[in-house]
């Protein structure tokens, strides 16, 4: 039996991970006419409950999950948007083994999510991803502050919760110069841009 594939594709806050998923699960049904599940973590409504949509308003159905639902026999692929989420206390279970088990089965999947939060640390679920992955995609943004590639995430608002959904309200893509943690630094002025 043939082993799935796994692709991961990962970066900061508005580097169009969305639309890569998107674009990939799109191009499965239309490229292969087999059926697929796109699946979305529930707690994340900012677009609608039952939706991926990316920040420009494309979107695709998608099944909200809190823990991994039955892939039926007849799915050639699935494909997870915002997998960082996919850990506790947004989801029961271990998405890793799930995706493993697919992989298992013949399913290809290919995931989307953030590979660091804000203050610069890995998302466990996105990095164990990247290590099984059969490829990875590091997509970058544009720095808000002076608009070259970015690959932070920044908070505009610090605070101790690692997770917490928002969107240009919130964050904003930062390049390494321009980002910082909120973390006083001895010989560094820190200024929170409200």
């Amino acid at each position: 039996m043939r082993y799935g594939k796994l692709e991961v594709i990962c970066g900061p806050m508005f580097s169009g991970k969305s639309t890569e998923i998107l674009k990939r699960a799109i191009w499965y049904t239309h490229g292969t006419g087999t059926r697929i599940m796109l699946l979305k973590p529930a707690f994340d409504v900012r677009y609608g409950a039952d939706r991926v949509v990316n920040h420009d308003g494309v979107g695709f159905d998608a099944v909200p999950i809190s823990e991994m639902p039955a892939v039926p026999d007849d799915v050639a692929a699935v494909f997870v948007d915002e997998v960082q989420f996919c850990c506790e206390p947004h989801f029961r279970g271990d998405i890793v083994e799930s995706i493993r088990a697919l992989l298992d089965r013949g399913i290809d999947v290919a995931v989307s999510g953030l590979d660091t939060d804000w203050k610069g640390r890995p998302f466990i679920v996105t990095a164990t991803l990247a290590g099984m992955a059969d490829s990875i995609q590091k997509l970058r943004s544009r720095c808000a502050i002076c608009g070259h590639d970015a690959s932070k995430s920044f908070k505009k608002h610090g605070n101790e919760r690692t997770v917490e959904l928002g969107q240009a309200d919130l964050y904003e893509p930062r390049c390494n110069a321009h980002w910082h943690d909120h973390s006083p630094r001895p010989g560094r002025e820190l200024t929170l841009e409200i």
